[in-house]
């Protein structure tokens, strides 16, 4: 194995990542490669392909910081790398609230708040309504809180879009307390309309008004339980994109640390590999690169050889030096030999 110089570049920016060609793989005219009319083995692999590369990239990504980082503070590495992903859930989210979830909402708004007024006046003389009339008021003051929580949301998306401040999902937590909060408001509303009958002539206005607003609220509230209207449109992006994040996660994790757990028998079969060349002077980032890729050729049997190397060569293209890509691939190409020779 040839000397290479070190990364000139930072690891794991996309935007440092060398623009050139693809070295040919090892494997490329390996009799392991499927022919060209092999579209099944292709189609297979192309269907799970994106979740997979976010998948090992996330893992590439926590193993080169765990190797830049001691022990004690590796904990927050985690919280650290998924921030893009929440915050592009954040961001989605918000848009939906502050957009086509309650793009109605001032309009039902003025109109509940005129008959709440009007239904007030009409109770202002029995002092037995005194509860309904407490309620109203009491919801008002609520609904004012809630749509100034929509205005402030739509000022965080415009101003902390990716939510660097966290503002945008402080902006979003707001809304969604105020919005369960009215739901339970205007429950309670309308159960204690049913204790006077007296007064059924002048409720069917302001009930309908209530649940006209009801209905945006529930739209907002699925998005924290989806199940509710799994039919709603609107919700199955932002409550997907939950879902891929919190997944993302779970499968990065697990990977990253089990390849850590294995860290001295893959460095181990990763530098007996290394001829003419010290380990101490392979990268941090080609190391964390290395030690993805023998932990698949060694420790995932349904991943062929052929595939795992091509992976870890274009990680190395994005993320490491010129050189890296060739060292990556003939390191890798070593230990798939070792492990299943010709």
């Amino acid at each position: 194995m040839k000397s290479r110089p070190s990364p000139a570049v930072s690891p794991l920016s996309s935007t440092a990542a060398v623009k050139r060609p693809a070295p040919l793989p090892a494997w490329r005219n390996s009799s392991s490669t499927p022919c060209s009319g092999n579209n099944t083995y292709y189609s297979l692999f192309s269907i799970a392909m994106l979740s997979r590369n976010q998948i090992r990239q996330a893992a590439l990504q926590y193993l080169y910081a765990a190797s830049q980082t001691p022990e004690t503070e590796q904990e927050g590495i985690w919280d650290i790398l998924m921030e893009p992903f929440r915050g592009d859930y954040c961001k989605l989210k918000a848009k939906a609230v502050s957009g086509h979830l309650t793009r109605d909402y001032p309009d039902k708004l003025r109109l509940f708040i005129t008959r709440a007024r009007e239904t007030a006046d009409k109770l202002q003389q029995d002092p037995l309504t005194l509860p309904v009339r407490d309620q109203l008021q009491d919801l008002l003051t609520k609904e004012g809180e809630f749509n100034a929580a929509l205005l402030r949301l739509k000022k965080a998306l415009h101003e902390d879009p990716a939510n660097d401040k966290g503002s945008l999902s402080a902006a979003c937590d707001a809304a969604q307390e105020l919005n369960t909060a009215l739901m339970q408001m205007r429950r309670r509303l309308l159960d204690t309309l049913k204790d006077f009958p007296a007064y059924n002539a002048i409720w069917p206005s302001l009930i309908s008004s209530c649940r006209k607003l009801q209905e945006i609220n529930d739209r907002i509230n699925c998005l924290i339980h989806p199940d509710d209207r799994p039919s709603l449109a609107e919700i199955k992006k932002v409550v997907e994109a939950g879902r891929d994040a919190d997944e993302l996660y779970r499968e990065a994790k697990t990977l990253g640390e089990d390849i850590l757990r294995r860290r001295d028998g893959l460095d181990a079969a990763i530098d007996s590999t290394l001829e003419n060349y010290s380990p101490e002077r392979v990268s941090a980032i080609d190391r964390a690169i290395l030690r993805l890729g023998a932990y698949e050729l060694l420790h995932r049997k349904d991943l062929p050889a052929p595939i795992v190397i091509s992976e870890a060569i274009r990680l190395s293209e994005r993320f490491s030096s010129a050189e890296s890509p060739r060292f990556v691939n003939g390191v890798l190409a070593g230990i798939s030999k070792t492990e299943h020779p010709a």
